[in-house]
């Protein structure tokens, strides 16, 4: 009875109050405390102002009562689970892009740790009811403001949802939305979340926070539509390759064994090892291991002394680092690419509707949704991880310009950047696990959305593989100190020198790998090659391409001009010469000397002044390191002269060989 008499004084206040223009401060004031301590009379109070809002004349009366709501009411609200009582004056707050969501985002914040902390057994379908309340207002927030405004509070709001509330249903719902908001700009999100709209040509409840009340997408089948999908989604690498390698070396065991050789495998259990050694020991018949070659003479006992001691030492600790990849994740690597798409032809092909000629800026470009991205190839690299993307923009005409003063407020797409194309280049990063290191081509398959609900799967064009992406730094031991690396890598470089240089250094000795199951061996190669190419040349291009890889830097001249430019930084800097070969004292005569200059005297001319004018002198080396996954080196020393380099080859994978030669053509003398 105190109710219905409550009830029909309020209806007979409303009645009085839409003849007046304004509304007083005392009355603002009085419906604020009836709707903290009477929640039933928030739907009379809701109907009240749709009334005001829906009548041209008395709008502004309504936005003036929400603005009083939001800087009234919200501070004052007991943090309880009769919260949800005023959701409905929440929603109509969030709908109105006149006041600042701030504050209601910090009490939706903070009422999300409430539910939370209160979660028992006890409020299971509680937590999920007003967890999903909270969201439908998140979502009206979206659909009503630019995501300039939102983004810092409502971010903070959807990112707490996905990690601790109770509800799985919930915490989906918010991850979706999170993830919309970060990547998919105002414009483009408002259409997504009205796309039932779209769909259906029905008006579904304006509150209700449900993505599964749309029709489901449609599969294209249309082959002449995907088989030209690759001529305008383009899949690019961000740095391309120095030498685009249309070959790979592939060498067959030639039926004898099911085991890969040597070079390919390079790591065998230590227990396999011990019990092939008890077999050979215990055996009458003279065998042969898959490592030995035919004929090869039993190593005599070798007497080690202090340096090949060291060489092993230093060996044994960096092979200890190396993650054996058939017992734990491998060492990775990284190809770095951009995923883009033409406008024009995309609309075209998809039957896209062009947006109305009033919009601006990326709200007249067409999109791709939930972008997953495959790999699949016929080289050694392992599995290969898909690649998704949620939102991508399509370039604009090339006669077109999308200007950045029309662009909306609303947060920039994928990858954001100072250049105006970067905001249409999705970053793609491939990440491969190589089990020999070797070029290859990669596989590429799209699976899309387009705006109209089209499932779009096609074949693009594929992303070649190089030796040169196969280059990683070698691993440093976690308790060297970082003013100890370039000491460690020089040592590490003269010890994998030696190595690869001399068989009898290491003879046949094992290293254990990190995992304590495999171990390896080095079988060591060499090669040699003059490039005719100018030292400044060349010390340029070594800057530019492989001053990561550099350990050393030797001989006076060198060092000056190297520590000058500042590109090459935190290596070895030794100014003497003659320190530039690590095996000078074993190394055969003329192998590792410098580049042989033959010179010739005109008619009547001095020798000695001519001697004078045309002698080059060896301005010094570069060392360089460089480690090829999964277990391999490869070793440079770069004998630098005026006119000419001298580079001379280690590696204990011989079948790189076969791409090192047109790689260095390509970096030195292209």
């Amino acid at each position: 009875m105190v109710y219905n008499f409550q009830y029909g004084i309020l209806f007979c206040l409303f009645i009085q109050i839409q003849s007046i223009l304004t509304f007083s401060t005392l009355f603002q004031r009085m419906l604020v405390d009836m709707m903290l301590e009477y929640q039933r009379l928030v739907p009379v109070i809701v109907a009240f102002i749709d009334r005001l809002l829906g009548c041209q004349k008395h709008h502004w009366l309504g936005e003036r009562l929400l603005q009083t709501f939001d800087e009234n009411l919200i501070p004052k609200v007991k943090m309880d689970y009769r919260l949800v009582s005023c959701f409905p004056i929440f929603d109509r707050i969030a709908e109105n892009n006149t006041i600042p969501p701030s504050r209601l985002l910090e009490l939706l914040t903070k009422f999300m740790v409430f539910l939370v902390e209160k979660h028992g057994p006890d409020t299971g379908l509680k937590s999920w009811s007003q967890g999903s309340k909270v969201l439908g207002v998140c979502r009206t927030m979206l659909m009503h403001h630019h995501s300039s405004r939102l983004f810092c509070r409502l971010s903070r709001l959807l990112a707490f949802s996905c990690l601790y509330f109770p509800d799985l249903e919930v915490r989906d719902n918010a991850r979706i939305y999170l993830r919309m908001l970060i990547c998919i700009p105002g414009k483009k999100l408002r259409d997504m979340l009205n796309l039932w709209e779209q769909f259906l040509g029905i008006s579904p409840s304006p509150h209700s926070s449900s993505f599964f009340n749309i029709q489901s997408p449609r599969t294209s089948h249309d082959l002449k539509k995907l088989r030209n999908v690759s001529s305008y989604v383009h899949l690019e690498r961000v740095i391309p390759l120095l030498v685009r390698q249309s070959w790979s070396l592939s060498l067959s065991t030639f039926g004898v064994g099911n085991n890969k050789p040597d070079y390919l495998q390079g790591i065998t259990d230590s227990e396999l090892m011990e019990s092939e050694e008890r077999d050979i020991d215990g055996s009458t018949d003279i065998q042969i291991l898959e490592t030995e070659r035919v004929g090869q003479p039993q190593e005599p006992l070798r007497v080690m002394d202090s340096k090949i001691s060291e060489i092993l030492g230093t060996l044994r600790r960096h092979f200890s680092c190396i993650p054996d990849y058939r017992h734990m994740p491998g060492l990775k690597v990284k190809i770095f690419c951009t995923l883009r798409f033409e406008s024009e032809p995309f609309n075209r092909v998809w039957g896209v509707d062009s947006p109305a000629s009033g919009m601006d800026g990326v709200d007249t470009l067409p999109a791709m949704y939930a972008t997953v991205l495959n790999f699949s190839s016929s080289a050694p690299y392992g599995s290969i991880a898909s690649y998704h993307i949620p939102f991508l923009l399509g370039e604009p005409p090339r006669n077109g310009h999308v200007s950045g003063e029309s662009m909306p407020l609303d947060i920039v797409p994928v990858n954001s950047g100072p250049g105006e194309q970067e905001r249409f280049r999705a970053p793609v990063t491939i990440e491969l696990e190589p089990r020999e290191p070797t070029p290859g081509l990669l596989d590429v398959s799209i699976q899309t959305n387009s705006e109209n609900g089209q499932i779009i799967r096609a074949q693009l064009h594929g992303i070649s593989v190089g030796i040169e992406d196969m280059f990683l730094r070698a691993i440093v031991p976690p308790d060297t100190p970082v003013e100890a690396m370039p000491g460690y890598y020089s040592n590490l470089f003269t010890a994998l020198w030696e190595a690869c240089g001399t068989p009898s250094n290491t003879g046949r000795e094992t290293f254990p790998l990190k995992g304590g199951k495999g171990i390896a061996a080095i079988s060591g190669t060499r090669s040699v090659k003059l490039l005719e190419v100018p030292a400044t040349s060349l010390i340029r291009a070594t800057e530019r391409y492989l001053a990561p890889f550099v350990v050393s830097v030797i001989g006076e001249p060198l060092v000056n001009i190297v520590k000058n430019s500042g590109i090459i930084r935190d290596v070895s800097w030794k100014d003497v010469a003659s320190d530039s070969s690590p095996d000078a004292s074993t190394s055969e005569s003329g192998f590792d000397g410098g580049p042989l200059h033959l010179t010739y005297f005109a008619a009547g001319e001095d020798e000695s002044e001519s001697l004078v004018s045309t002698s080059k002198k060896t301005m010094g080396c570069f060392h360089i390191l460089i480690f090829l996954p999964p277990r391999f080196h490869l070793l440079f020393q770069l004998e630098v002269c005026d006119i000419s380099t001298l580079v001379q080859i280690r590696t204990d994978h011989w079948p790189c060989l076969a791409y090192i030669d047109d790689y260095l053509e390509a970096l030195y003398l292209a």
